[in-house]
């Protein structure tokens, strides 16, 4: 199983339009179909606001709260009928694909069962030393960069997309890195799997 978790201000819809995406692009490379697809919705919080706080604890490693984590916990519980299984986050959600997974492993899941990418990722890490891709032109975790302490900065650009017209922020998950680089996303994530 797949499981897509967004980031910030991101609808549900924008959120599952972005996984049925990924799963086509998916499929239509691969040609496999025993893989399930599903989206872990993180969402938003008085307009961001409340995002961007928990997004600014989770960089310093000290979130606020596990209320998303636990809540995309128990939004995918009764979708996931496999024992692998991918986290694949975009932003902050890069953040709850790292939070999921150790919870995970420390609540007895194998680590050979899980596995996490990262896309876009404000997070210093990738939790079970999973793969990642950020742009060194996305000015969205360009800024994280240039605000978040030396010693909890994202990890390193390792890509160079375009600026986009779709999206000048160089940050969207579908118009920027899966319009871009899907080749790359594909080969990491059944790489993982």
């Amino acid at each position: 199983t797949v499981i897509y978790v967004n980031g910030i201000l991101t609808t549900e819809t924008q959120t599952k339009n972005d996984q049925k995406r990924l799963e086509q692009i998916f499929t239509d490379r691969t040609g496999r179909t025993d893989i399930n697809f599903t989206t872990g919705y993180n969402q938003s919080h008085f307009a961001g606001a409340g995002d961007l706080v928990e997004t600014a604890s989770q960089i310093l490693n000290a979130p606020i709260s596990n209320y998303d984590r636990d809540t995309i916990l128990l939004q995918i519980y009764p979708e996931v009928t496999t024992r692998k299984i991918l986290l694949v986050g975009h932003s902050q959600g890069t953040f709850y694909t790292n939070e999921i997974y150790d919870y995970l492993i420390a609540h007895g899941e194998p680590k050979e069962a899980i596995g996490v990418y990262n896309i876009a990722t404000p997070a210093g890490s990738v939790s079970g030393g999973g793969p990642y891709l950020t742009s060194q032109n996305d000015k969205v975790i360009n800024l994280v960069r240039s605000l978040a302490p030396a010693a909890q900065q994202p990890l390193p650009a390792n890509i160079v997309i375009p600026p986009a017209s779709a999206d000048p922020l160089g940050h969207s998950f579908g118009d920027v890195y899966l319009a871009n680089d899907s080749a790359r996303i594909v080969s990491d994530a059944e790489g993982s799997l």
